[in-house]
């Protein structure tokens, strides 16, 4: 099985990083996976995206098209790649910034990371936020060996990091279409 997700957002978020994660954390799991990072000139501030391939089998062409899964962490990436969204795709949304839904995905998820990324004093952990979503909603990569890899990256955050994850996992929710 082959997973095209796009991650979109603005730079600042996290959003390659996420990407990165997500990629080693497959690998790690004995999946194959390709990772290509686009931002703007600006980088903090403009658009960011992280496109990042996970398949049981090797990735010959890794360029996303119409990716099975979009990450939307802004309006601006959602505005941005949510027509690039196959139909019947995935979809998932931080639900306080992302009020206009710009596709017709087979199902949306939403959890509210930069609020729940606020409430724990450090905004800079909404992407952590949004992988515990993610590997709850999709659960294309282990949690644990998600978590793990999460953990690896940043030693020194760890239990605010594990604290992040655990709230995406217990907030995100289906959202009717």
């Amino acid at each position: 099985m082959r997973w095209d997700i796009r991650w979109a957002g603005f730079g600042g978020q996290g959003v390659i990083r996420a990407g990165e994660i997500l990629g080693r954390a497959a690998v790690k799991q004995g999946l194959d996976s390709a990772m290509r990072p686009m931002y703007g000139p600006e980088k903090t501030g403009g658009w960011s995206r992280a496109d990042v391939v996970i398949s049981d089998e090797q990735i010959i062409f890794p360029l996303i098209v119409n990716p099975d899964i979009l990450v939307a962490m802004s309006q601006d990436g959602m505005n941005r790649d949510g027509s690039s969204l196959k139909k019947d795709g995935l979809l998932l949304i931080d639900g306080e910034l992302v009020k206009d839904v710009k596709c017709y995905p087979k199902k949306i998820y939403s959890v509210e990371a930069t609020k729940i990324a606020d409430s724990l004093g450090r905004r800079i952990v909404a992407n952590i936020v949004m992988l515990g979503a993610f590997s709850k909603a999709f659960g294309i990569v282990s949690e644990d060996i998600l978590l793990q890899t999460i953990i690896e990256t940043f030693p020194k955050a760890v239990e605010l990091n594990k604290t992040a994850f655990k709230l995406g996992k217990e907030n995100v929710r289906e959202v009717e279409i």
